[in-house]
């Protein structure tokens, strides 16, 4: 198949909902083959997690296992590079990013999977399954993207679906989870092909402790945010 897309699954300490990733992926083969290789970057889990991985690449049979490829962080670096990491490896046309905590199926994101675009956006149709707080402050973080990018969007931090060849145009420089809005904001800036018409659903899990709201991640998504505003402001003069 022309258009193979790679999975890429960045997690640190997920052994409490990343058995969930693998039986969607196994779900997921069994319907189709469109994913030529699923990629795992370990930040450096000191729970179970690489020992429940390790138990399911054990039952896979010897196609499906060479598909599911694992990387191990020397040390710590965050989601966003561990993103990052994983895009560098990905060998596809295609890159997805899912969550390492089970918080979307595999299955939503490619159905009908239309490839004349350099971006697909999937927006998340609702955040209630989430702890008040953390919709609090992304709907302040929110409003405060869309006033400084007027993008008509309702999620500017949802899946993405992107062209291999496109990462290395944008030169991303996020160090926090604001990556997926310099993609997405950056894209538009670029003029891609986008499409914004797919909405998923968050699964409802229990409610863990979020690392990605410290006040540390906090102050470097203000940071990126800036750089991100530097380069807008670049582009205009």
């Amino acid at each position: 198949m022309k258009n193979r897309i790679s999975i890429v699954i960045p997690f640190f300490n997920e052994d409490k909902e990343i058995s969930k990733v693998f039986k969607d992926i196994v779900k997921f083969e069994k319907k189709s083959k469109i994913v030529n290789e699923y990629i795992f970057i370990d930040d450096c889990s000191t729970d179970k997690s690489l020992k429940l991985f390790n138990s399911f690449k054990k039952i896979l049979s010897p196609n499906f296992k060479r598909k599911v490829r694992l990387f191990k962080n020397k040390k710590n670096l965050g989601w966003s590079k561990s993103l990052l990491k994983g895009y560098s490896l990905a060998k596809s046309q295609y890159i997805l990013y899912i969550p390492g905590d089970g918080e979307a199926e595999l299955c939503e994101f490619l159905k009908k999977i239309n490839f004349q675009y350099d971006l697909v956006i999937f927006q998340r149709k609702s955040m209630n399954t989430r702890p008040v707080m953390r919709r609090i402050i992304s709907k302040i973080y929110k409003y405060i993207l869309y006033y400084i990018f007027p993008i008509e969007l309702s999620d500017l931090n949802g899946i993405i679906l992107i062209k291999k060849i496109k990462i290395k145009e944008l030169k991303l420089f996020s160090n926090s989870f604001f990556i997926s809005a310099e993609i997405i904001i950056k894209s538009f800036i670029k003029k891609y092909k986008i499409d914004t018409s797919r909405k998923f659903k968050l699964s409802k899990k229990k409610i863990y402790k979020s690392t990605s709201l410290s006040f540390v991640q906090l102050f470097y998504v203000l940071i990126d945010l800036l750089k991100l505003i530097s380069f807008r402001v670049k582009i205009i003069f």
